[in-house]
């Protein structure tokens, strides 16, 4: 009895890297852009693309919550790229904004200008005329880590108890959390380590922080 064994050849699937960069380069921006959307270096975008390192979950979680990918597409390779396919009244009601990302922050937003602006990254549910920078130092930690992506709305009336960017008298733009007791406005630091402060004439609050984003650990 002759047995015919049949063998079906299957195209292998793409491997994370390559899926990763099949989202880049399907909105045709640059290794550079995309990596800073993501808050990541942009050889480290490099070396995933190629397979040599491995995203951690947040990275992942942030490229389909800012990109709209469906998660087992970007994990197996399995189904639909875009979510917005399978889940279409919710992701309507999701819309990504583009909003500068500064090199540094801005001393008055009044005087933001295209030589203060590293690129333009899309956020998702961000309101209008939000800006971001990425933050250095501890004064905020454990609630804003150096490194973290913050976003700043400048339009927002500050309440007490909200984290805003302000421009001290000698001007440097810090972020604080705002304390207001009767006529008299405070400034602290959620770091122990550093005491509030009055608000002193000349300083101005530039915006109060919409989100912040966390660092991506590799």
């Amino acid at each position: 009895m002759n047995t015919e064994i049949i063998i079906q050849e299957v195209e292998p699937k793409s491997h994370l890297g390559e899926r990763i960069k099949s989202i880049r380069t399907s909105r045709k921006m640059t290794q550079k852009a995309f990596s800073a959307s993501l808050g990541i270096a942009q050889g480290f975008l490099c070396a995933i693309e190629r397979g040599r390192k491995i995203p951690s979950d947040t990275l992942m979680i942030a490229i389909q919550h800012l990109y709209k990918i469906n998660r087992e597409w970007l994990r197996s390779g399995d189904g639909e790229q875009d979510n917005s396919i399978l889940n279409p009244v919710e992701n309507a009601t999701k819309t990504a904004r583009s909003i500068p990302l500064l090199k540094a922050p801005p001393s008055s937003i009044d005087s933001l200008s295209n030589s203060e602006i590293n690129c333009h990254i899309s956020m998702p549910e961000v309101p209008d005329n939000c800006f971001a920078f990425v933050y250095s130092g501890d004064f905020m930690s454990p609630t804003i880590r150096d490194l973290d992506l913050v976003i700043i709305n400048p339009e927002t009336e500050p309440a007490s108890g909200n984290i805003v960017l302000i421009m001290g008298k000698w001007g440097d733009s810090v972020l604080r959390r705002y304390r207001s007791i009767g006529d008299e406005t405070f400034f602290s630091a959620d770091n122990s380590s550093y005491s509030t402060f009055k608000a002193e004439k000349g300083s101005k609050i530039i915006g109060v922080v919409d989100s912040v984003w966390r660092k991506i650990k590799y």
